[in-house]
């Protein structure tokens, strides 16, 4: 692995610093452990087939209960906030800024170090979770729609497209917020549960200011099922537009707020 992000050093060296400390740090194996819901997931449908088909079961419970409502954000954020706010907590923000590269080259390569970590771990626990309820069940009960049995709908592109679109956000926002508030991990966490899980799930007003809609509203779009729909959902178009727009404001106040901040 060392000699793989060697070949990286030249271009991005601060990328390349950020992945190494997140491998030698506690962050990649606590992200590593919550990739694998889908695996947990998978079994406990394994064991009693009979909750669910395997389409719903995968659909319903595990993509859009547990990994776009839990699991992609707080794997997602643990990183993010560890990947400027590590820095602050340690001192060594101060060291990191005096060299001769740009606050915004320190935003950007900070955010591609947390994604080179982030999307491999989450999207393959994906993976893993619906090979396993594939392999273990009938195929076409996961593959065809139960509204139209003639027609055939992939569910792994869809979970995976939206699933990174839902980690890139994550990612831009969270380091943004982990230079501007204190323990930014624990007030991302409340988020997640109070805001994505909670508030953001049930009250329409609240909805246009969650991520989880977003993300949520790419899978049906792309899947593009009967039997997968979401209440007041957005178009694919319009939720990669939105989710892209809030990304790049993220980065960019993120460089602002590292280019104003008082590092004695």
């Amino acid at each position: 692995m060392t000699d793989a992000l060697s070949v990286f050093w030249r271009p991005a060296p601060i990328a390349t610093v950020t992945v190494r400390q997140f491998l030698g740090g506690k962050s990649a194996r606590i992200v590593a452990i919550l990739a694998l819901a889908p695996v947990l997931m998978a079994a406990i449908y394994l064991i009693n087939t009979d909750v669910a088909t395997p389409r719903e079961w995968i659909i319903d419970t595990t993509f859009n209960d547990v990994m776009v409502g839990t699991i992609i954000p707080i794997a997602t954020l643990i990183l993010a906030t560890g990947a400027l706010g590590n820095e602050i907590e340690d001192r060594t923000l101060p060291y990191l800024v005096l060299k001769p590269v740009s606050r915004l080259r320190i935003v950007i390569e900070k955010f591609v170090g947390t994604l080179v970590i982030a999307l491999p771990t989450i999207l393959l626990g994906i993976v893993a979770g619906w090979l396993i309820i594939r392999i273990g069940t009938d195929e076409s009960d996961v593959f065809v729609s139960s509204g139209n049995p003639t027609s055939v709908d992939p569910l792994l592109w869809p979970m995976l497209a939206s699933a990174a679109a839902g980690i890139v956000v994550t990612a831009a926002v969270f380091l943004l917020i982990s230079l501007i508030v204190p323990r930014a991990l624990i007030v991302g966490i409340l988020y997640v549960f109070a805001w994505e899980s909670l508030l953001g799930r049930f009250l329409p007003g609240v909805k246009a200011f969650s991520i989880r809609q977003y993300v949520s509203s790419i899978f049906v779009g792309l899947l593009d099922a009967p039997d997968a729909t979401l209440d007041g959902s957005y178009t694919v178009f319009a939720s990669v537009l939105t989710l892209s727009i809030v990304s790049i404001v993220s980065i960019a106040l993120a460089t602002w707020r590292l280019s104003r901040m008082n590092l004695e």
